[in-house]
């Protein structure tokens, strides 16, 4: 007793066996239609290829003109926050220059592991420093005197 996918089977072999001995024997598609075939097969694949190959290249494309349109606005969101930080750190030595004791020293240096999601955060966190640095100078100012 046999199943219905053995008897499936079978017969898939044997109009398998019948191809052949008909292309053999020469009661099938020449050899000269199958190489026709062929080559128009190799030609689809080759224009299918040309236009993933090409799809692919536009999409890359847009993809490096995004990327670098994003370094373009992260290099000029860095020499802002850098403005901003040597604006602040001007007001701050001119606020301390009167005091004779106190050495100010070089400008401050960018930190390169610095969070750039983070800038705002930093830049927000200024303003308090600078405004006690300010409060402490006012208050040194009388003794100064």
């Amino acid at each position: 007793m046999t199943d219905g996918h053995d008897a499936d089977t079978a017969a898939g072999a044997a109009a398998g066996a019948g191809a052949m001995a008909r292309d053999v024997g020469g009661g099938g598609t020449s050899a000269a239609a199958r190489y026709k075939e062929i080559i128009g097969l190799a030609r689809t694949a080759a224009e299918e290829l040309r236009a993933w190959e090409q799809a692919r290249d536009r999409q890359l494309y847009g993809e490096i003109q995004a990327a670098e349109d994003n370094v373009a606005a992260a290099a000029e969101a860095e020499e802002a926050m850098a403005d901003r930080a040597r604006r602040w750190w001007s007001m701050a030595r001119d606020n301390v220059a009167r005091l004779s004791w106190l050495d100010v020293g070089a400008d401050p240096e960018p930190v390169p592991n610095a969070r750039g999601e983070q800038a705002s955060r930093y830049a927000d966190d200024i303003r308090p420093a600078y405004h006690e640095l300010t409060q402490a100078v006012l208050k040194l100012s009388w003794r100064a005197r």
